[in-house]
């Protein structure tokens, strides 16, 4: 009810049913719009607010018959406290690596970057790969202000995130690296990073996307404290 309140212009586009991606023995829904409202800043803050994430150029949220699992995750910037384990994992990180924030692009390092990652995630089959067409699509091209944060070891590329940034809040998009470095949790790192990037410029609300408590792909959201989860329709308090 909440986007129809409150995004009445947007246009459907497409409504997909399908093996939910979280909780195999589900099926989940999902709905996709093309926004026909504004693309500014507060207009971003406004969608993460009430549930919704950017696919490329469309937003989307879940809309699964009798199930609710997908639960919108943000995180306080101002009064997150990092755990003693993120706090060595963030020593580590910036020791060790460099980061980079400009505007996402799209070249060969970053395709080979991303389906190196997929593979090792198990989300591609042998013959599949992600196509220079779909991350343009999906990555690159945005209605809002998007940015990518490149993260660099010894001057060799091992992790991108991609980010929306609002007025209030930056949007974590989608992260990838090299599995090569798995041991050095560049996923929490990146997280890491992109709380202590809001503080720099004064977002007070980082979002994680959505928290699925039976799935243990996204279980690793609810450990950066204190958070709040929307649960519905009402922001709730973590400690």
């Amino acid at each position: 009810m909440q986007h129809r309140l409150e995004f009445t212009a947007d246009l459907e586009v497409e409504r997909n049913c399908l093996t939910c991606p979280y909780l195999a023995d589900r099926e989940a829904e999902l709905v996709y719009w093309l926004p026909q409202g504004g693309t500014r800043a507060t207009d971003l803050d406004r969608r993460l607010a009430v549930g919704q994430r950017r696919h490329g150029p469309l937003v989307y949220e879940p809309r699964c018959n009798g199930c609710q699992e997908c639960i919108s995750l943000r995180i306080p910037v101002y009064d997150f406290q990092m755990s003693r384990s993120q706090s060595r994992i963030w020593r580590r990180g910036q020791k060790s690596l460099e980061a980079k924030v400009g505007l996402p692009t799209l070249d060969r390092s970053r395709l080979r970057l991303i389906n190196s990652h997929s593979d090792w995630r198990g989300w591609l089959t042998s013959d599949e790969q992600v196509t220079p067409t779909f991350y343009e699509q999906v990555f690159v091209q945005s209605m809002f202000h998007t940015v990518e944060i490149a993260y660099y070891h010894a001057g060799e590329l091992v992790g991108v995130a991609i980010c929306d940034r609002g007025s209030t809040s930056l949007s974590a998009v989608y992260t990838f690296y090299n599995p090569d470095y798995a041991a050095w949790s560049l996923g929490t790192y990146s997280i890491l990073y992109q709380l202590a990037y809001c503080q720099d410029i004064g977002l007070p609300f980082l979002y994680l996307g959505y928290y699925v408590a039976d799935c243990r792909s996204l279980r690793y959201k609810a450990n950066f404290r204190p958070h709040q989860r929307r649960i519905d329709g009402v922001w709730v308090d973590f400690p």
